[in-house]
């Protein structure tokens, strides 16, 4: 016979599991708050275009929609720590990133686990919002693993920005472990914003547009994920670059990451060059938290 634990046993038995399997935090957020969150309130209004910034956020949505289970009730979030001591976790290498794979790894775990213990059915989303996936730095913040910071990534208490987040949603409903009352950018120096290569965060905040301070990207709307998205992709530019092969091989690389950025999980068929892109992280890696 499943289990049928109340809802504070439900979260107590999910992160115990969650920690067990190789995550490095683990809480739950109700379903029904996370999609009042900010990113997934204005993710209607200007899309995944980059080029599109949320100061330009249309008036009336159509732009993009989450794909939520009509029965989702609760959202289990996991996060595995990318420390700065090992950065090939983040390394885009063909087939997506180490850290990425390890997180697919424990959640695919956790997700037989509770289906087969409680008897709960679960979805795991993808990692790409426009392939059905939900925002994960929303949904980590609403389970208390940490805050959205002035570098505009969830700072948790333990690991500050350096951890990466994937989830899972439930159709019964779990304890939520959030939002947690933590803001330690009040009175910080912002090193992760002087050390962007690109200016990110040196655009005017938008208050009359947004008047509530936690939902503006970067908190007081500092943040421009236009001018960062120019940076990724001179990342994928050197990456492709460095490929020791011809014209038509780097081609190749460059079309298998851009499968990669619009929701594909591995390279097409077939080895190909050998390419790996060091996405820039000195906002996340400068920021004293968790050191």
């Amino acid at each position: 016979m499943p289990e049928k634990p109340s809802h504070s046993e439900l979260t107590r038995r999910i992160v115990e599991k969650a920690l067990s399997l190789g995550a490095s935090l683990a809480g739950v957020a109700d379903v029904r708050s996370l999609k009042e969150s900010p990113s997934h309130r204005i993710y209607p209004k200007i899309g995944m275009d980059f080029r599109v910034r949320w100061q330009d956020a249309r008036d009336e949505g159509g732009l993009g929609q989450v794909a939520w289970p009509a029965d989702a009730v609760s959202a289990v979030v996991i996060g595995v720590a990318h420390d700065a001591a090992e950065p090939e976790l983040d390394w885009w290498d063909g087939k997506g990133t180490p850290g990425n794979r390890v997180l697919m790894r424990i959640n695919g775990e956790l997700s037989r686990w509770i289906e087969s213990t409680f008897a709960v059915r679960t979805y795991k989303p993808p990692y790409m919002v426009e392939k059905g996936g939900i925002f994960l730095k929303d949904a980590a913040a609403m389970a208390g693993l940490g805050c959205i910071g002035g570098n505009n990534l969830v700072i948790t208490p333990k690991y500050g920005p350096r951890v990466r987040f994937r989830a899972l949603l439930l159709n019964r409903e779990a304890q939520a472990t959030g939002p947690l009352e933590f803001d330690p950018c009040q009175g910080c120096e912002q090193p992760c914003r002087k050390a962007c290569p690109v200016g990110a965060f040196q655009v005017d905040a938008h208050p009359a547009r947004v008047p509530v301070r936690h939902a503006l990207p970067g908190t007081d709307g500092a943040y421009d994920r236009t001018t960062c998205n120019v940076k990724m992709e001179t990342d994928i530019e050197e990456a492709v670059a460095a490929v020791r092969a011809g014209d038509e091989e780097r081609g190749e690389a460059r079309r298998a990451i851009d499968a990669f950025e619009e929701g594909g999980l591995a390279k097409p068929e077939g080895e190909g060059p050998s390419c790996c892109v060091k996405y820039c992280r000195r906002c996340e890696l400068s920021c004293p938290v968790g050191k």
